[in-house]
């Protein structure tokens, strides 16, 4: 989970100065992903046999992980550039809070009393960080549409990739998000102009630390039940919120700082493990 800390991070700050510093499209960001992604399976679980590329496009649940695992994260990379890293990662990180919510029917997990004030407090501070006002949802942009929508879908990849990982291996989950990000990032990057070759340098940097990213989140949910490796995940937005404002300077107005306060402590509330009974 550590690892996965330090690769998403990296990746998120790299593709915010791609997009916003560099004008390079968050589609060609996605698509080498894709490609550094098959690469880096190969590498690491090829020569052991360790990943199935057919099932990875076949299977019933790890199409559903490709498809979903694309979609979420192309809502993430286009809303990177346009909301700032930090507010497009807390808005994307409320993702806990509904896997927790969809973990009670399909999971078997309870829905305790707190997590739903968890809950409450994270859509709260949806509502603030949006700058949402009473009778003025229409208030809300496309990309904070596109990043909530984002959340709610990466809730159903966590899950999927729950179930997945008592039948399948890391190399095989992995390869399933790399084969439908690939397959729906190319028809765009048709479209635009080729990156330059430090832009594509930038591209294979954020690649890798998104690899690395991924494979420590996958493997460490393989040893670690949902609200436990969500815990881990509650410092990746400090970490990237930390890093936007340092590096390109972003900024929140109290009421935003009062929601990014409020999604912290109550997707905290979710994931954080209760006390043990005595």
């Amino acid at each position: 989970m550590l690892l996965s800390l330090a690769g998403f991070t990296a990746m998120a700050l790299l593709v915010k100065h791609l997009g916003s510093t560099r004008a390079v499209s968050p589609w060609w960001a996605l698509l080498f992903r894709a490609l550094v992604g098959i690469v880096v399976v190969l590498i690491i679980y090829g020569p052991q046999g360790n990943v199935s590329f057919k099932r990875a496009a076949t299977g019933r649940l790890l199409v559903s992980r490709g498809v979903l695992g694309a979609i979420g994260t192309a809502a993430y990379y286009t809303t990177l550039p346009v909301l700032g890293a930090g507010k497009a990662t807390l808005i994307g990180n409320t993702w806990s809070i509904w896997a927790a919510l969809m973990a009670v029917p399909l999971l078997g997990e309870k829905l305790t009393r707190k997590k739903v004030i968890g809950m409450v407090l994270a859509i709260a501070g949806i509502a603030l960080i949006t700058e949402i006002e009473k009778g003025h949802a229409a208030h809300l942009g496309v990309h904070e549409l596109i990043a909530i929508g984002g959340a709610l879908v990466a809730a159903c990849v966590v899950v999927v990739i729950r179930q997945l990982t008592r039948t399948e291996t890391s190399g095989t989950i992995f390869a399933s998000q790399c084969l439908f990000t690939g397959l729906l990032a190319l028809p765009f990057c048709f479209l635009l102009p080729l990156p330059g070759v430090t832009d594509i340098g930038l591209l294979t940097l954020a690649a890798l630390a998104a690899a690395c990213g991924q494979l420590g989140m996958t493997e460490g949910f393989r040893f670690l039940p949902v609200s436990v490796g969500g815990a881990f995940q509650m410092l990746l937005p400090l970490l990237i919120t930390a890093g936007g404002c340092l590096l390109f300077a972003e900024t929140f107005t109290l009421m935003q700082s009062l929601g990014a306060a409020l999604i912290l402590t109550g997707c905290h509330g979710v994931v954080a493990p209760g006390k043990a009974k005595t």
